[in-house]
């Protein structure tokens, strides 16, 4: 096999994600060939390099792919440890987190569609912002901006800290006395950016709901629990780990999404 990055081999075999395999490494818990790795870029073959992982010797995973949509709760760490002790995701999954690992994280007090896999491929299709993979939240957010207020929400718009959103989409679905529900669709997945998105237009964010990532959707899954794929959601699964990533400047329209006759609205909370 040819060599390939260290992160991406620990996170192929199905130990953990590849941001959680780059700090396993930066922690020095991986040893190739008997040496302390600090590197996560470095480069090995998992057929001829002897690679251990907290001590125990890993081995390419052979096993077959497992694929579950979860719906995070709020207030819950989107890792499956926390070195705080916050709650977190390996505390609600019980047997289930052995061998997979979460995708598509989120806020610790944001809800919504995350990805349990032990698929290392998908994970960089949904992950990767070379992908531009659509992530679709409702978020609540206090006020009721108006319409020029929410026309400062688009590509280029500045979020701080050198920072600027590139495609985006929204739509209003509902506004309420002392709060306004929005849709809003994402491409790219850096951190905080809602919060950082709707904190610029003076209106903070208050829940955040992410009801579809890629090809797959929450649907009525209670918070809490997960669920196998569908049928149709495994071949959309394959068109997108099979496609390409996507050119540098898209072609996609930006802005309001287009208007429906049925929009979708949020249970009251």
């Amino acid at each position: 096999m040819p060599p390939k990055k260290l992160q991406l081999i620990i996170r192929d075999a199905g130990v953990a994600s590849r941001r959680d395999a780059e700090l396993m490494i930066r922690e020095g818990s991986v040893t190739v060939n008997g040496r302390v790795v600090l590197d996560p870029a470095t480069l090995a073959d998992p057929d001829e390099d002897h690679i251990k992982v907290s001590g125990k010797l890993l081995r390419p995973s052979s096993t077959q792919k497992v694929y579950y949509i979860f719906n995070k709760p709020r207030n819950v760490v989107s890792t499956l440890t926390d070195p705080e002790g916050r709650p977190c995701l390996g505390d609600l999954l019980g047997p289930l987190r052995k061998g997979l690992f979460p995708v598509g994280r989120l806020d610790f007090d944001a809800e919504g569609l995350m990805v349990l896999t032990n698929d290392g491929a998908l994970a960089q299709r949904l992950s990767h912002p070379s992908f531009a993979v659509p992530r679709t939240y409702l978020v609540k957010v206090k006020g009721n901006p108006d319409e020029t207020t929410l026309a400062k929400i688009r590509r280029g718009m500045n979020i701080g800290e050198g920072d600027r959103i590139g495609e985006i989409r929204w739509e209003v679905i509902g506004r309420q006395q002392m709060s306004t529900w929005i849709k809003v669709v994402l491409f790219e997945g850096k951190k905080n950016e809602l919060k950082r998105i709707f904190s610029v237009i003076r209106h903070p964010v208050r829940k955040i709901r992410r009801i579809s990532f890629g090809p797959f959707s929450l649907g009525q899954l209670p918070v809490g629990s997960w669920r196998p794929l569908t049928a149709s959601e495994r071949t959309r699964m394959a068109s997108l780990v099979g496609s390409r990533p996507k050119p540098t400047k898209s072609s996609r329209p930006v802005g309001k999404l287009p208007a429906r006759k049925r929009r979708e609205t949020p249970k009251k909370s």
